[in-house]
């Protein structure tokens, strides 16, 4: 049975490949020349600048990390939590699970590095930093669509016809999405409210019984996130502006350097859209969803489908290569060989 899990894993993981290898492909034959002649005109400094947008995104993200750990008394140094962070980038990009793969390694490293005891608060801080990164993430794109949606409802799929009473049903459709993640996301800090009701209760308490009291060692480190209401809210607007906005600004800076004018609110609504389109696991690392849905979206604010495709194309190569150098740091990572580096700095 679990050869067998391995087996339908490892196609399910080349599966996802071929499916985002696939949407770069289509995106690639549709304009190749256009495409080759934009990036023929872009200057590198863009790309490298392009490049140090997105990885300082991904240092960002380690800081904000660092800091939901500590709530815990998780003690982390900075370059430990930018190399776990890095190291989940990479595998989120090279192992089945899609984004979330590269948490789950995080998990499994923090964990075998934490003292005896002291596990789970490790772990439990790599989630709420997912939870903080969602809410984050839902909260842009509902102030974004707003603002942008005429282009939204000007957006068209290749190949079809939409009349507008669809595209209104699919926007709404959207904002639903984007509210119901939100609600997720926030459901765990209502859970002394959700146990009142009898039935929740009784099965938490059972899952508690199973777990050996995990149940409650996470109520009580949400209880403790809970107590810094304000330190949650500026780690939300932070990733709003720092971990989010980075992801977008770099194709901005890219249009930039090809010459072409348009509307930054309309690429970042994009590329927002594009990253909510990318946290569905047939995607490895977002690549091939997140790719159709802000070039769609960019083409209909009035960009050239191959200025739109050249910039994305590049931004996608960018990751790709980015997120590879960060398996590096799980070369030469010193603490994955010694479990006891944290009791150690302790």
């Amino acid at each position: 049975m679990a050869q067998k899990n391995k087996i339908t894993s490892l196609l399910f993981f080349f599966l996802k490949l071929g499916i985002a290898a696939g949407a770069v492909w289509y995106l690639l034959l549709r304009n190749p020349q256009e495409i080759a002649a934009c990036f023929s005109h872009l200057n590198i400094c863009y790309i490298s600048g392009a490049a140090l947008l997105y990885f300082l995104h991904m240092v960002f993200s380690a800081w904000r990390w660092r800091r939901l750990a500590g709530m815990l008394q998780v003690r982390l140094s900075p370059f430990e939590a930018l190399s776990l962070t890095l190291q989940g980038y990479f595998f989120s990009l090279v192992i089945p699970g899609g984004a979330i793969g590269g948490d789950v390694v995080k998990m499994g490293v923090i964990s075998k590095r934490s003292p005896s005891g002291e596990k789970f608060e490790g772990v439990f801080s790599i989630l709420m930093d997912r939870i903080i990164g969602m809410i984050a993430l839902f909260s842009m794109a509902l102030l974004l669509i707003p603002c942008t949606a005429s282009v939204l409802l000007a957006v068209k799929l290749p190949g079809t016809e939409t009349t507008p009473l669809i595209r209104q049903l699919v926007l709404a459709g959207l904002v639903l999405l984007c509210l119901s993640g939100l609600a997720a996301s926030c459901v765990i800090f209502f859970h002394r409210t959700i146990r009142k009701v009898p039935l929740f209760d009784k099965l938490m308490q059972w899952g508690d019984k199973l777990s050996h009291g995990l149940v409650t060692r996470m109520t009580s480190a949400t209880d403790v996130y809970s107590g810094n209401r304000k330190e949650l809210f500026f780690l939300v607007v932070f990733s709003i502006f720092a971990i989010h906005l980075l992801t977008a600004l770099p194709v901005c800076l890219l249009l930039t350097g090809l010459g072409v004018s348009g509307s930054f609110l309309t690429v970042i609504t994009a590329l927002t859209i594009g990253n909510i389109v990318g946290l569905i696991p047939l995607f490895p690392a977002g690549v091939g969803g997140r790719d159709a849905a802000a070039i769609l979206i960019m083409s209909a604010g009035g960009i050239l489908s191959s200025d739109a495709q050249t910039v994305q194309l590049i931004y996608t190569a960018i990751l790709l290569v980015v997120s590879l150098a960060c398996g590096l740091f799980f070369i030469f990572d010193k603490g994955r060989k010694n479990p006891l580096l944290v009791q150690e700095n302790k």
